[in-house]
């Protein structure tokens, strides 16, 4: 694990007073906490809730050894260049179309906008580079260009003293920021480390964008579900219309070198988040669940 330096403590800490000062009107239990170092962020919390602390919690670790990602991989964090944080809350999920499944993609899509009207800020006051907007490959990858910058797992499990309907959701978030933390073939966000620009973009501050616009974003999916979020996210799509091959079997991944389960054309999704997929035996359609999703040759993977 590497050891998280004093100075990015003091970010991180400072961003954690800003983000409750932004979100307890709306959310006066909420707990925003900072860890020097922790095994996984997402781990951490769903033990929480799992002894009845299910009071609402953004959660952010400066070091991070044993983060996971979808279907048991490894996301490894590297302090000041990977920000790493879960959010932790209860989640009435009975009766929304699509239920988990639809939340992980208004998360996705959520924290693409935030990103999108954070770095349109630095670049209106000359901080940074322009950026096209955040791509979102199904069901809730992060994209710039044709390269993976984030991944989201979220997580439910019954907890004690919910109502009825209720599960204590974790929602956990990897974000590449600067490219020492960034694995081969992936994208950040910004080439510049902090500790050689004073004006470089901090992980705290990406932070900072993030926490509030999830906690109001998952609040309204309770409400209203994917339906109205639809079209939003199929500008964003970076599948839709390119042939892709779907691995759908328990613990077989795309790097298993087992043959795809199915092969077709993206055609979007549907109004609870199903990815809908034109193959030779019509129009399919498949929920989050444990599927993985690649495209054959050059592309998104």
């Amino acid at each position: 694990m590497h050891a998280a330096p004093p100075s990015l403590l003091a970010e991180l800490n400072a961003a954690a007073e800003r983000i409750w000062e932004a979100c307890s009107p709306q959310w006066p239990q909420l707990s925003v906490d900072v860890l020097p170092e922790v095994g996984s962020t997402n781990t951490e919390l769903m033990a929480r809730g799992r002894r009845g602390e299910t009071w609402p919690t953004a959660l952010v670790a400066a070091s991070q050894s044993a983060g996971r990602g979808r279907r048991g991989r490894d996301w490894v964090a590297t302090p000041g260049a990977t920000l790493t944080f879960s959010l932790g809350l209860p989640v009435q999920l009975e009766g929304v179309p699509g239920g988990g499944s639809a939340l992980s993609l208004a998360v996705g899509l959520s924290l693409a906008q935030a990103l999108d009207a954070g770095l349109q800020g630095r670049h209106a006051a000359g901080l940074g580079p322009a950026h096209p907007p955040i791509g979102l490959k199904w069901p809730n990858d992060l994209w710039l260009g044709t390269r993976k910058l984030g991944g989201v797992l979220i997580e439910a499990t019954p907890a004690p003293g919910l109502p009825e309907g209720s599960r204590w959701v974790v929602v956990g978030v990897g974000l590449n920021v600067h490219p020492g933390g960034a694995p081969a073939g992936a994208a950040w966000l910004e080439g510049t480390q902090p500790s050689r620009d004073q004006h470089a973009l901090q992980t705290a501050e990406v932070w900072r964008w993030l926490v509030p616009a999830l906690l109001a974003d998952i609040r309204r999916f309770e409400a209203t579900g994917f339906a109205p979020l639809q079209s939003t996210w199929a500008t964003r799509d970076v599948l839709l219309g390119q042939r892709v091959a779907l691995w759908t079997r328990a613990g077989i991944t795309p790097d298993s070198g087992e043959p795809a389960d199915a092969l077709g054309q993206a055609q979007g999704v549907d109004e609870s988040g199903a990815l809908l997929v034109h193959t030779d035996r019509g129009l399919q359609r498949w929920d989050t669940g444990d599927v993985s999703v690649r495209t054959p040759g050059p592309g998104p993977t």
